[in-house]
């Protein structure tokens, strides 16, 4: 006994030794890297616990761990109206309930992917606890997916919700009974549910009551849902490591259904109407801005100064009237510094209905624009000063070459008359001199007024170098135009390097709503070579401005520079049109399907993508949806690949809307809201060099069985 102590302490001491030398010599290498997320042991309540009292819920996991943005990812229904008091404290996570809990109720947590452990931060997905204050527990399901109306990207962190009451009015009147989250992908599950008929919501909760407020996106479906549930067989692969099978066995599951919810996510565009801003930011101009979008102008009544013209102005504006400028034309306005005037307009009332309400408002010119112009105004002076001096001393040089000329003649003269005697030899000379007193300098004195230079409209050419065969030559005016002569503009082309006029159409306005954008129109022969020029004095500006000549050569780009795409399209209909989007989602050309072809010609090479928008109501542009009309938002389908046009291509491609699931139609590319990418275990460099398609393939394919359509592998589609 006293020789195994010995021993003991012995090997303890070497031991020890050992420790000290390796601490000493360098650092040791760790184990493998831990990818493993935490383990769930056990919790108080326990899981599906019934007639549970207790307002405090307790779970424990195999190691340390920490919660990450519990306050947007931990959902917990019914809804609290007080929000319980969540933490991590080494192994445990601690929900503790402040609302009294309801009696025969079936409460669940649900913590997403909240709970990480503390070396690592791997992340314990869809990690949920359900327990009940009865003697039965709920143990429906249904799940789905959120994805935004206009371009089918993916709702991350959105509320969805249920209501047993199938009145409309209960969505905005009502806290939702049941309660989930959308995850990066825009999936949602919404877990123990009674038996019974519901309406389905998605809310992005702006003001967090759970009810729908009219600037809030929402979605809706027109069907009233009933859940249930089915068992299911299939073959689950059981993995050895990442992508090697180590057995196939047969599993049994439940399947809760519907598991296929699609909701298209919109906002009905609501904002409520009044006067935003007035505002004086020149002399020449008045501001108004609203709030939204209105269908007319507003009244307006220009009470200071009383005397003034009854066209006094000229009209910018946007599409929908909720930005107006006002070009001042009458002079007393302008000379004034403030203008006091009545403004009749619908405005939304405490109703929130319009109602048609006069504000009076005044235009006043601030002071920073009178320092401007100050500014300008001495700045314009020196400028003059420095012209003129200039002027001046051109003048004075004139003068002295003039001088040195009248010297250099008066000694030509004496030497004439010193070898030339008498007039009849100097008539016979052919020499006609005049005399010294008719050279006048005064002839390079300055005038001011007539040297001083007058004020031009900007008036530009914006077309420059190489145009497009389809577009159209833009020209720019710093003001609104009071006079436009066509016969001013004209338009040659070159053959054989010789400039030949072309009759063109009139010179207009680009859009009514803009006064400073008019266009040229013309079908311009590939590859020409052309030049437009504009006389002085063609276009005249509001204020009695005149342009100045204008002249701007350009080339029309040939056929060979261009891409053709072709769309053979299946289950659209022809109340339909092709977006072709850039490489940012932003639409680039428009082209309607007929008898299911859309063409789009003369593409300028590049990466492409198509969209579909399902135009119900034909008026060429994707339309919002509308709750209390039961409208849906139209329907927007994507083509799933990019595609990539050359020069001098004709492409033809086939597309079936229904081919792709729409929440994988987008392509991943040009996702904007994309998922966080996680490390799994068994990652090494030859995932590091995948290219996007692989990525790409695996999303589409991952290896586990949901019962959910929108993440599985082996859909039947």
């Amino acid at each position: 006994m006293k020789l195994e102590k010995t021993t003991y302490i012995v090997v303890a001491m070497l031991a020890s030794i050992l420790l000290y030398s390796c601490a000493n010599i360098g650092r040791p290498e760790g184990g493998p890297r831990d990818m493993d997320p935490p383990i769930f042991l056990h919790s108080d309540p326990k899981p599906n616990a019934l007639n549970v009292k207790k307002n405090k819920l307790e779970i424990l996991f195999d190691e340390i761990v920490t919660l990450k943005d519990q306050q947007t990812k931990v959902v917990i229904s019914p809804v609290q109206n007080e929000n319980p008091v969540i933490r991590a404290n080494g192994r445990k996570v601690t929900v503790e309930f402040r609302d009294t809990l309801k009696p025969s109720t079936t409460y669940s947590v649900d913590f997403a992917d909240a709970i990480q452990d503390n070396n690592e931060n791997n992340p314990l997905e869809d990690f949920a606890i359900a327990f009940s204050t009865g003697d039965s527990i709920d143990s429906l399901a249904v799940s789905g997916i959120v994805l935004r109306a206009r371009d089918l990207e993916p709702m991350q962190k959105i509320i969805v919700g249920i209501h047993s009451n199938l009145h409309d009015s209960a969505f905005k009147k009502v806290q939702f009974e049941r309660i989930g989250r959308t995850n990066s992908y825009g999936q949602f599950a919404l877990r123990n549910l009674k038996p019974g008929k519901y309406r389905i919501y998605a809310l992005n909760d702006l003001d967090r009551d759970y009810k729908f407020a009219r600037n809030e996106d929402l979605a809706f479906l027109s069907e009233v849902i009933v859940p249930s549930s089915h068992p299911t067989v299939t073959m689950d692969t059981i993995f050895a490591q990442k992508n090697v099978i180590d057995t196939i066995v047969e599993g049994h599951h439940t399947v809760f259904t519907p598991n296929d919810l699609l909701l298209s996510m919109f906002n009905e565009g609501y904002r409520a109407q009044y006067l935003k801003t007035n505002d004086r930011p020149e002399d020449k101009k008045m501001l108004l801005i609203f709030a939204a979008p209105a269908d007319s102008l507003p009244e307006i009544k220009i009470l200071k100064p009383e005397s003034h013209r009854d066209d006094w102005f000229r009209m910018e504006r946007t599409e929908k009237f909720d930005s107006l400028v006002y070009w001042l034309t009458d002079s007393n306005m302008i000379k004034c510094d403030s203008i006091i005037a009545e403004v009749k307009y619908l405005k939304t009332d405490t109703t929130d209905n319009l109602s048609l309400t006069t504000d009076t408002v005044s235009f006043i010119l601030k002071n920073t624009y009178k320092k401007k112009l100050e500014r300008e105004k001495k700045q314009k002076e020196k400028e003059e000063k420095e012209r003129l001096k200039e002027l001046e001393r051109e003048k004075k040089q004139k003068e002295k070459q003039l001088k040195k000329e009248a010297a250099r003649r008066r000694k030509e003269q004496k030497e004439f008359e010193k070898f030339n005697a008498g007039d009849s030899l100097k008539r016979n000379s052919g020499l006609d001199l005049p005399p010294i007193d008719s050279v006048d300098v005064s002839t390079t004195a300055i005038d001011s007024a007539a040297v001083k230079k007058k004020p031009q409209l900007g008036f530009a050419i914006k077309t420059s170098g190489t145009i497009d065969v389809d577009a159209p030559v833009i020209f720019s005016c710093s003001e609104p135009l009071d006079s436009v002569l066509q016969r001013g503009f004209h338009l040659f082309i070159e053959k054989d390097s010789v400039w030949n006029e072309l009759k063109i159409d009139s010179v207009r306005l680009e859009n009514e709503f803009n006064p400073l954008s008019y266009s040229l129109s013309f079908n311009w022969e590939p590859e020409g070579s052309y030049k437009l020029t504009v006389d002085s004095c063609t276009v005249k500006g509001i204020y009695g401005l005149w342009n100045d000549p204008l002249e701007q050569k350009f080339k029309v780009k040939s056929l060979e520079e261009y891409s053709n795409l072709f769309f053979n399209i299946s289950n659209a209909g022809d109340s339909a049109f092709v977006e072709l989007l850039d490489g940012g989602d932003k639409v680039v050309r428009t082209a309607k399907i007929i008898n299911g072809s859309a063409d789009l010609v003369n593409v300028n090479p590049g990466e492409y993508y198509a969209r579909i928008v399902i135009d119900r109501n034909g008026n060429g542009v994707w339309d919002t949806g509308n709750f209390d009309s039961g409208l849906q938002p139209e329907e927007v389908y994507y083509f799933p690949k990019a595609l990539k046009l050359k020069k001098n291509w004709d492409i033809e491609q086939s597309w079936d809307i229904f081919d792709t699931p729409v929440d994988k139609q987008k392509p991943e590319k040009i996702k904007k809201n994309k998922p966080e990418k996680k490390k799994t275990w068994g990652e090494d460099d030859r995932d590091k060099n995948k290219t996007e398609e692989e990525e790409e393939d695996e999303f589409m394919n991952p290896q586990i069985y949901t019962g959910n359509k929108y993440t599985d592998f082996n859909r039947n589609r």
